[in-house]
């Protein structure tokens, strides 16, 4: 999918000197801070890179100081375990940048552009620690650690620009459009590589076969020192702002069950037939009984019961290959009906999307034709047998409570108006939408596509502010919101 906005086409002598003129005068002002960071990323990459030869080192002559085989080991498998947490850190906020750099290119309200380029901001500094965490030779990743670093200066002068009223420029947006096909080569060939570490590719070993001034490694990834990859020309300044705000537990009530009560619940909701074996407790922010499940179908489950009203708060599981024996809509069913029974009323299916023979389905509690999005449900079904093999009601019994809400004054119609004019608008609908700073807003969800993108736009219902957008992401493992 990830189709990109056709703009009109610029030379690269003109786009230098347009883009140049426009920044002249911050890129002075900068050129200092820019020096620093370059420093500061051959330090960290060369920390990276020495403390990978350090581990290695360790291993390498490990008999000498009387390391056992076993203990080499395990000092490689701790490096390899890291490197591959850092890549695969690389890989979201990459894949995340592109999502928000899209995004601001298909909303026309500046406090939601202010919104997604400090996000964008985000990603790119998350982006650059990452890549200086991994074993790169420094001169394959020089001019990449100079593009999302300037990305992330880019993006946050654009948000304080925004934030001080004024809007982009057709030609601020066209360095974004150039922006997104660089950061899309490089999104393609690590989500690439990522298949290649699925299937056993070692990071440490290939950083170790090192020639010259460069490693195995680094030539793998080959788009970090691609000449025909077009990096706009931007100036960088550092700052940007977020908020995490963490959630209290408020959709359990009732009084606490014991572990034999836990589990005659668990063997009650698997209506096809399941018998549960304590295993642990949890005691964080939900304190649960955990139980191995065997099914009717002899699949192991893992299951948590909530110690608070009894409620079964995930299940993690596997299903079976092989003919499906039911459809969607009874897919759906299962699904709900589940939900019910396990406390979730008026749920309704809100998503849904299928990989292979397991349906994944998200659904939502529906108060006066009001999809309250905060309270989602994930439920997915196999299609063999027909169970649940996965559950997740985090979401709902940490946000859930009696509300009383309001459909505003904005009409579907003038929220699809709202749309911008290219996309072809398919479906409408109220929504509480879950948004920053623990905010809940009635919405209009509208739905568009465009070319073979597909988009949903939140307006409020008060306001008629566009508060959010979201992207529908094709991936191998099924279709995402971003």
């Amino acid at each position: 999918m990830n189709d990109i906005l056709e703009t009109k086409q610029k030379s690269e002598t003109i786009r230098k000197q347009e883009i140049g003129e426009s920044l002249l005068s911050s890129e002075k002002s900068n050129y200092n801070k820019d020096k620093k960071l370059k420093k500061k990323n051959y330090i960290i990459t060369g920390l990276s890179i020495s403390t990978a030869l350090l581990a290695i080192s360790t291993i390498g002559f490990g008999i000498g100081f009387a390391v056992t085989d076993s203990q080499k080991m395990q000092y490689k498998s701790e490096l390899e375990n890291s490197y591959q947490s850092n890549f695969y850190s690389l890989v979201d906020s990459v894949n995340n940048l592109e999502t928000k750099i899209s995004k601001t290119l298909n909303s026309s309200t500046s406090n939601y552009q202010r919104k997604i380029l400090l996000e964008a901001s985000k990603n790119a500094s998350e982006a650059e620690i990452a890549v200086a965490s991994l074993p790169f030779s420094q001169n394959d990743i020089q001019e990449t650690v100079k593009m999302v670093n300037q990305i992330s200066g880019y993006t946050s002068t654009l948000a304080d620009k925004l934030a001080d009223g004024g809007s982009l420029t057709d030609e601020d947006k066209n360095t974004l459009d150039e922006i997104e096909q660089s950061i899309l080569s490089l999104k393609t060939q690590l989500n690439e590589f990522a298949e290649r570490i699925n299937r056993g590719y070692s990071i440490v070993d290939a950083s170790m076969n090192i020639d010259t001034d460069s490693n195995d490694f680094s030539r793998s990834l080959s788009s970090l020192k691609d000449n025909d990859v077009e990096y706009p020309t931007m100036i960088y300044d550092g700052p940007f702002s977020d908020s995490v705000t963490n959630s209290t537990v408020k959709g359990l009530s009732g009084d606490n069950i014991t572990k034999a009560e836990a589990k005659a619940n668990i063997e009650k909701y698997f209506k096809s037939g399941a018998s549960a074996k304590f295993v642990s407790e949890t005691n964080g922010k939900f304190k649960t009984y955990n139980f191995n499940v065997t099914n009717s179908s002899d699949n192991m489950l893992f299951v948590q019961v909530t110690k608070v009203g009894g409620h079964v708060l995930t299940i993690s599981g596997a299903g079976d290959d092989g003919k499906a024996t039911i459809d969607m809509e009874k897919a759906k069913n299962i699904a709900v009906d589940f939900a019910k029974q396990n406390g979730i009323e008026n749920a309704t299916v809100v998503w849904s999307d299928s990989v292979d023979n397991d349906v994944y389905l998200n659904i939502a509690p529906v108060i006066d034709n009001i999809v309250l999005y905060p309270d989602l449900v994930k439920v997915k079904v196999n299609l063999v047998t027909g169970n649940i093999v996965g559950y997740d009601a985090t979401s709902y019994f940490t946000n859930h409570v009696d509300r009383s809400l309001s459909k505003g004054s904005l009409t579907f119609d003038e929220a699809k108006a709202k749309v911008p004019s290219k996309f072809t608008i398919t479906s409408t609908r109220y929504v509480l939408s879950p948004l920053d700073y623990n905010r809940e807003v009635v919405c209009i969800e509208v739905e568009g596509h465009e070319q073979n993108s597909t988009y949903y736009f939140y307006y409020n219902v008060t306001s008629g502010k566009l508060e959010n957008v979201l992207k529908v992401i094709e991936t191998d493992n099924g279709n995402l919101l971003m």
